[in-house]
């Protein structure tokens, strides 16, 4: 038997529409500031939206409601899309977007928030409800290998049936992973604890033995500064060169990605909700071609700095010209005794 929608949102739209409603029935006050909350764009499409839920286009409703929360994240909007979500079987997504407005929604709205709850519960049927608890806080944890958010989580973690892996990282700790299995309709507690990593645990010193200290000439050194300090400089260039054509390959994937969320969107690029697995996908190659301009930038300016220093090292310690070797003959002659005075600078 076909259920009926779902349209307990129809009290939140008097909110959203109090402007066009006005002229039927008087607003509340307090409608009256939810309607300030939200931008006019925002209304529109809720409005558009919650006439497609009407009419049940749950596929229309669900694109009107995503554009409205990307403009504009509130609780009413949540409740519409949590909804929309629930009738097109994104049970995760539902599962997220109701439990965000029993979050934020006041507790005024009772047949509001029992309506919300008895959504969220069927939507809760079919996905696994994963309590993550991260040590140290302030931790970044992952999901399937996407960022979710910092310990300590706001809200449960919600997974499709199956294998997952849950993970953390954080500065100065050895990243940690843990996976798990989602049973559909389970609640459960993943623990994951950082440990620090060995150069940390000593105060982030690391102690490195004492080398015997190698004589050489002195001529025989300054060769091999000037020649290992070229090398050095060369090779640090090369690298930047390297790295700055690795950016521009990474640049052109991201607009390439962010081109076809574009497209996806209908002209808006709505992440993470339009492509979870790309909008991921798009961040860490953004995220990549930073890494890549940052390093090629520091490479271009390590090579530079080492040029130069060996350049200034070259001239410091060149030697003054020696004089050339000078031969001076003199003839002598006297009484008793003859020959050549030979004197000069060797």
């Amino acid at each position: 038997m076909r259920k009926r929608p779902l349209l307990w949102s129809l009290s939140v739209a008097v909110a959203l529409t109090a402007q066009a409603a006005g002229a039927q029935q008087p607003a509340t006050a307090a409608a009256a500031g939810e309607t300030d909350a939200l931008t006019d764009k925002a209304r529109q499409l809720y409005e558009e939206g919650r006439q497609a839920a009407a009419a049940g286009k749950w596929a229309d409703a669900h694109a009107s409601f995503l554009a409205a929360w990307a403009i504009k994240p509130h609780y009413q909007i949540a409740s519409n899309l949590g909804v929309a979500c629930l009738k097109l079987g994104k049970h995760r997504d539902a599962a997220e977007y109701l439990t965000r407005y029993l979050r934020e929604a006041p507790a005024t709205k009772v047949n509001e928030r029992q309506n919300a709850e008895a959504s969220l519960k069927e939507a809760l049927a079919k996905v696994a409800s994963v309590t993550v608890q991260v040590t140290p806080a302030g931790a970044e944890v992952t999901v399937d290998g996407a960022v979710v958010g910092k310990a300590p989580l706001v809200d449960r973690v919600f997974l499709a049936p199956g294998e997952h892996e849950i993970g953390a990282k954080l500065e100065g700790y050895a990243p940690a992973t843990r996976p798990f299995a989602a049973v559909a309709g389970r609640a459960e507690t993943v623990v994951v604890q950082l440990e620090r990593a060995p150069a940390a645990q000593i105060g982030g010193s690391v102690h490195a033995p004492i080398l015997p200290r190698l004589e050489m000439p002195r001529g025989k050194v300054r060769t091999a500064v000037l020649v290992g300090g070229g090398i050095a400089a060369g090779v640090g260039v090369a690298t930047g060169v390297v790295l700055t054509v690795l950016a521009n390959g990474r640049a052109g994937d991201a607009e390439q990605m962010r081109q076809e969320l574009v497209t996806e969107g209908d002209g808006f690029a709505l992440c993470p909700d339009i492509n979870r697995s790309k909008c991921a996908d798009l961040k860490d190659t953004v995220l990549a071609k930073v890494d890549l301009t940052n390093a090629a930038f520091w490479s271009f300016v390590t090579g530079g700095a080492i040029g130069a220093g060996t350049l200034v090292y070259g001239l410091v310690t060149l030697k003054p010209a020696e004089s050339r070797p000078t031969v001076q003959v003199v003839p002598l002659l006297g009484t008793g005794a003859s020959g050549l005075l030979i004197s000069g600078t060797f």
